[in-house]
């Protein structure tokens, strides 16, 4: 064990002001531990990592943060705040500053993975290892449900971004957690009624189209994520 100490397997839920925004995060394990980042996807939390944080807290220092707009952090309003990667690749950032977390591995899923490889290219340094589940980095990967998406960023007009709006209905995500799974009895229906609840808070779903149309800014950068 890291300086020969236990994990203290209790899970911390905590929030730090980043720029006057207020940022949840779950923490736990040993102070001392190797740190591992847990940076969730579209259309969860930190809540998504809930089981395996006390599988690793034994032995590694555990840091698992709510992006504004999701779970439990602040959501302000998207006139006063940019609902952007780049900007959450900033915030984050700040946040690992603040908790004095200068290396760690980084688990990137989804969303998480152009904020978590924004981070690796401004600092590849403090980088040891990525784990990366969903986390696309090619254009091949942006297949034919992506066109609506596309036309959303070629056009950015009302009607296209009003098109996407079944993308955060109850239908949609619920569809995340259970398409190819044979057997639906092994998925808590918890998961996409608490991801809900929230996205269906009042200007949440703009925020999300807001971020659907950012997420052309990562297009360019991967090269780079994939250097």
């Amino acid at each position: 064990m890291p300086g020969g100490s236990v994990g203290d397997l209790t899970v911390h839920y905590r929030t730090a002001a980043i720029s006057g925004v207020n940022v949840f995060y779950r923490e736990a394990g040993p102070a001392d531990g190797p740190v591992v980042l847990l940076l969730h996807g579209f259309p969860t939390s930190s809540h998504m990592f809930r089981n395996l944080i006390p599988n690793l807290a034994h032995r590694y220092r555990i840091i698992a943060p709510d992006y504004p707009g999701f779970g439990q952090s602040d959501a302000p309003d998207r006139n006063r705040f940019s609902y952007s990667f780049a900007n959450y690749a900033e915030m984050i950032d700040a946040l690992l500053n603040q908790l004095g977390a200068k290396r760690y591995t980084m688990y990137v899923m989804d969303y998480g993975a152009p904020v978590g490889y924004r981070l690796a290219l401004k600092h590849p340094e403090r980088v040891t290892s990525l784990i990366i589940q969903n986390g696309n980095a090619y254009e091949e990967g942006l297949r034919e449900a992506w066109d609506p998406i596309k036309a959303y960023w070629r056009e950015g007009t009302e009607e296209r971004r009003n098109a996407l709006s079944s993308l955060v209905s109850l239908r949609a995500t619920k569809f995340l957690y259970t398409d190819g799974v044979r057997d639906l009895t092994r998925i808590s229906p918890d998961n996409w009624v608490q991801d809900q609840a929230l996205l269906d808070r009042p200007g949440n779903k703009d925020i999300q189209l807001d971020l659907l149309y950012d997420h052309a800014t990562n297009i360019p950068l991967y090269p780079a994520f994939q250097a």
